[in-house]
């Protein structure tokens, strides 16, 4: 893995290299895949010495996790690196998403995608989004107030929804989408010079990513909706095709393949790497059947 890493940094000008990978795929049952405050332990060790002249080559492959947790791991590596670009082999989702966004430069692949980045919630034993509680109270309040016999079609669903998940929910819907915007204000991955043009097109890429339009033939249906290197493009983001360069993509591919067999074969749920031979691994602990 260290030796593929190298090879990445070396195609890539000697940026420093980090790959960030989860095994949400091989272990779906895990807690342990999502991004989490522990993680930032893991980049800051990954880090450590690290020479940052030459910027990041972050690869990622992540279902998300708590927004918080991805703003402390992203104002960690702007506060270390001028430069971030964010390589996608397959999938970065919901707060994977995030971090993506928060970079320079996106690489990606015609097989790679981002996800939607409004949060989620857990109610009971199922997850909901943000913006599916938002508009499911909206809803439940615009029927009732045309009729108010619909009052009762609406009570069992709404019994587990209190009015203080609603207010989270748009808290939280708020607060991820000005997270996202005020990183492509900041960064370079808006791909337009000047400042109101920039400050427009942020606004606008953070507003689709958080689903704020669920109605359009080209908005934002479900969480986990595909966001592919062209919906990118035409959003005014800076994306490199993965294709352009086929001896690099060999080693991104090389690289993200050879980690799915380490989380194949191994109780490792979690890996931050990095070109220097430093990693950071979160295990899980593994019962025998009695």
């Amino acid at each position: 893995l260290f030796r593929q890493l190298k090879l990445i940094s070396s195609k890539r000008g000697g940026k420093a290299v980090i790959f960030y990978a989860s095994s949400f795929l091989q272990k779906p049952e895990s807690k342990d895949t999502s991004i989490n405050h522990e993680d930032l332990n893991g980049f800051m060790n990954a880090l450590h010495e690290v020479e940052a002249i030459n910027g990041l080559t972050l690869i990622i492959h992540s279902p998300g996790g708590d927004a918080n947790a991805v703003e402390s791991i992203v104002e960690y590596l702007h506060a270390k690196f001028e430069y971030i670009e964010v390589v996608v082999p397959y999938l970065a989702m919901s707060g994977g998403a995030m971090i993506s966004l928060a970079s320079d430069l996106l690489i990606m692949g015609r097989q790679s995608q981002l996800g939607p980045i409004d949060p989620q919630f857990r109610i009971g034993n199922a997850s909901y989004s943000a913006r599916a509680i938002q508009k499911g109270f909206l809803r439940a309040k615009e029927d009732i107030s045309q009729d108010i016999k619909l009052a009762h079609l609406w009570a069992p669903i709404l019994q587990n929804m209190t009015p203080s998940i609603f207010e989270e929910a748009e808290k939280s819907l708020s607060y991820s989408e000005q997270l996202v915007r005020n990183w492509l204000v900041r960064r370079d991955l808006v791909s337009v010079s000047d400042d109101e043009t920039k400050e427009r097109t942020a606004e606008q890429a953070a507003s689709y990513f958080n689903a704020a339009e669920t109605d359009g033939d080209h908005q934002i249906h479900v969480h986990g909706q595909r966001i592919g290197p062209s919906k990118l493009k035409e959003l005014g983001l800076r994306v490199k095709d993965l294709e352009d360069d086929q001896k690099f993509q060999d080693v991104v591919l090389t690289t993200y393949h050879l980690m799915t067999l380490i989380f194949e074969y191994s109780a490792s749920v979690k890996i931050i790497a990095t070109d220097r031979e430093k990693q950071w691994v979160k295990n899980e602990q593994q019962i025998a059947a009695q």
